[in-house]
């Protein structure tokens, strides 16, 4: 026999799925070092303005960072626009900072722009990377690896989910909290991802098989939880080339709400403490306009609310997973409906067409 053995469609990327909550105690338990280099670093630094450079799956990722920011540091926290270094050839001037630099691979030439920028303006950088031999690795005061191992699958989720955490433990590392006490957090965390995953595997089946030749999904959450909301509805176009988009509930019902006619799934991420009522509003508004409601999460809604569909998640609180973490649970089901709808309409979500796993924009 020679030649490589043929993989199934979508083999790496369930695979990808399944292994997270592994990959996160690995992430707490080997890179402690770095996690406190990037700590050290930003408390060192005491800055009046922390800054995120990132692309796509991990522009939100540093979205959600953004929140983790205000709420821990108390400080503000802007996302950059790598145009500005790449496109205009403008270097900035700023207050006291700290860039975070977020990319699973490490290699896009806009972002490396970005960075270099900030550092000709005397901004440090902390990079999260799962490449410790890329070139943002290289350019950053000090690099956070990501731990999350090989992603063979183009569409990003064991990166995604290791970036969010990557980010929470530095963040919390930097206002002290303790190395106990964190991976007491992510230990029940990687419990309750290991819950949902196995209890959606029927269920991710049933929901596709229904969703099958649906053409637009609108997928809503608010605080910590718009980042997985904007992911899941990436993970939804990437592997499944239909019009998903992902909003803040408050965005969302500013414009967005108009492409919800009759019969238009939409996905709300209901766990989130932060901003539930405005959730429970928008999924009225939807509802009263005839879309399938499909929520993640038991939390209640307006009692007139009618919900198409419910995707129960574990009791994460009594579990231990602090808030700052529902995201990482939140967008496990919406990774593996993003699966199993690409399987069901003929598609290898492991390859889209059209898509890299290194994105080179300039």
């Amino acid at each position: 026999m020679t030649g490589l053995a043929t993989v199934a469609p979508g083999a790496h990327l369930r695979a990808e799925i399944a292994e997270q909550p592994d990959r996160w105690r690995d992430l707490q338990a080997d890179e402690r070092e770095a996690i406190d280099a990037a700590a050290d670093l930003i408390r060192g630094t005491a800055p009046e303005l922390i800054v995120f450079a990132a692309r796509g799956s991990s522009d939100h990722a540093a979205q959600y960072g953004q929140y983790l920011v205000h709420n821990l540091l108390r400080i503000p926290a802007a996302l950059a626009t790598p145009a500005t270094a790449s496109a205009f050839g403008v270097t900035l001037t700023y207050p006291r900072s700290v860039m975070l630099a977020v990319s699973q691979s490490g290699e896009s030439p806009d972002l490396l722009e970005t960075v270099r920028s900030a550092q000709d303006a005397g901004v440090p950088v902390v990079a999260f990377t799962n490449n410790g031999a890329s070139t943002l690795a290289g350019l950053s005061d000090v690099h956070v690896p990501l731990a999350a191992g090989p992603e063979l699958s183009v569409a990003a989720t064991k990166t995604y989910t290791a970036e969010l955490l990557a980010l929470y433990l530095v963040l919390s590392r930097s206002q002290g909290a303790d190395w106990t006490d964190l991976r007491r957090t992510v230990d029940a965390t990687a419990t309750a991802g290991a819950s949902t995953i196995a209890a959606m595997a029927t269920t991710s089946s049933v929901l596709a098989d229904v969703l099958r030749d649906e053409q637009r999904i609108l997928v809503v959450g608010r605080g910590y939880s718009m980042s997985s909301a904007k992911e899941g509805a990436l993970k939804l176009m990437e592997t499944n080339a239909i019009a998903a988009s992902g909003w803040s509930v408050a965005d969302a019902t500013h414009g967005p709400l108009g492409q919800v006619l009759a019969g238009t799934p939409v996905i709300v991420l209901a766990a989130s403490p932060g901003g539930h009522e405005s959730v429970a509003t928008f999924s009225s508004a939807a509802a009263a306009l005839g879309a399938k409601l499909i929520v993640i999460g038991d939390e209640d809604l307006d009692e007139s609310t009618e919900v198409w569909s419910r995707i129960p998640l574990p009791e994460l609180e009594k579990f231990g997973v602090p808030a700052e973490l529902f995201p990482m649970i939140e967008i496990l089901p919406l990774q593996q409906l993003a699966l199993e709808l690409a399987l069901r309409r003929g598609l290898n979500p492991d390859q889209p067409v059209g898509l890299n796993k290194v994105t080179r924009t300039r």
